[in-house]
């Protein structure tokens, strides 16, 4: 995997805050480098600042939201040949998440899409 493909999966809200109070997602984006960060398991503000830091530690230089969902639920990043991402959250089954990123990634013209990253936050 290219290194402005790679991504950290923070997950320090996990620790920090129960589920039940904090369970939101974000997954951030750059097109122009094709890096990207996720976070989730945290607040909103929480899980949005840390993936825009995941996305822009990979060499992100315009890192923009690709989805992001308050409250509990199944997500899924789905990442291609070509190095087009799909990426769901706020399922309730972690197969319905896995379908909705794999599509997601289709539609956006990606090549051999494949389901790298799940989480249940």
């Amino acid at each position: 995997m290219k290194t402005k493909t790679k991504m950290i999966l923070a997950m320090a809200g996990m620790v920090a805050f129960p589920l039940a109070l904090f369970a939101d997602s974000a997954i951030y984006f750059c097109e122009e480098t094709g890096s990207y960060g996720a976070s989730w398991g945290g607040s909103m503000a929480s899980v949005t600042q840390t993936a825009i830091d995941n996305c822009q530690s990979q060499g992100g230089t315009n890192c923009q939201e690709l989805v992001s969902c308050e409250g509990t639920g199944y997500g899924a990043i789905a990442i291609s040949n070509n190095e087009v991402i799909g990426a769901s959250c706020g399922y309730n089954t972690q197969k319905e998440a896995n379908k909705a990123a794999l599509e997601s990634c289709v539609q956006s013209d990606g090549d051999g899409c494949t389901v790298k990253h799940t989480w249940n936050g």
